[in-house]
């Protein structure tokens, strides 16, 4: 079922990508893998967590980088770290999907860098999607809504960080 919806939050109201035409979709539309790319975060919570968990679960990513892999296991800097290194996307491919879905489980679980690179990922999207700027902005509103404990920031602050450092190597 699907509904036209803006998924860009009312702190961006007056944002040029505030479309009429976006159309979201709730989870049960579409396979965990997509949800990053068509659903707003107002319909993931722990359930979807955990059926998102659940498809990454047994993953195996012949040909991709360690940082997939590890970002499989659940480690931030390096689900970062790989989704980072695919910006912007011009293409959603299954890589993409695989990646950016392990970052939106760690997105989830309230890790605030994830939901940052998550925002600036699609914000930065140059694919075919009408929405994924207003998913971005969502992600973004949903960041702001929930300030960070300043401990959990340095360490937010040093994924980001070694990121960004893995990727000048």
């Amino acid at each position: 079922m699907t509904s036209p919806t803006n998924t860009s939050g009312a702190s961006h109201a007056g944002h040029k990508s505030q479309r009429n035409s976006a159309v979201s979709h709730r989870p049960r539309d579409g396979h965990p893998l997509t949800w990053w790319r068509n659903v707003p975060p107002r319909f993931l919570g722990e359930p979807e967590r955990l059926c998102i968990d659940n498809a990454l679960r047994g993953l195996a990513v012949l040909g991709g980088s360690h940082d997939v892999a590890a970002a499989l296991a659940g480690d931030s800097a390096a689900a970062i770290a790989a989704t980072l290194s695919m910006a912007p996307l011009r293409h959603v491919t299954l890589m993409a999907d695989i990646a950016m879905t392990a970052l939106l489980s760690l997105a989830l679980r309230g890790d605030p860098a994830a939901v940052l690179v998550l925002a600036h990922i699609l914000g930065r999207a140059q694919w075919e999607n009408s929405c994924a700027e207003d998913l971005g902005l969502a992600w973004l509103d949903r960041h702001t809504a929930c300030p960070m404990d300043p401990k959990r920031f340095a360490v937010s602050e040093a994924a980001i960080a070694a990121a960004f450092c893995h990727q000048e190597e």
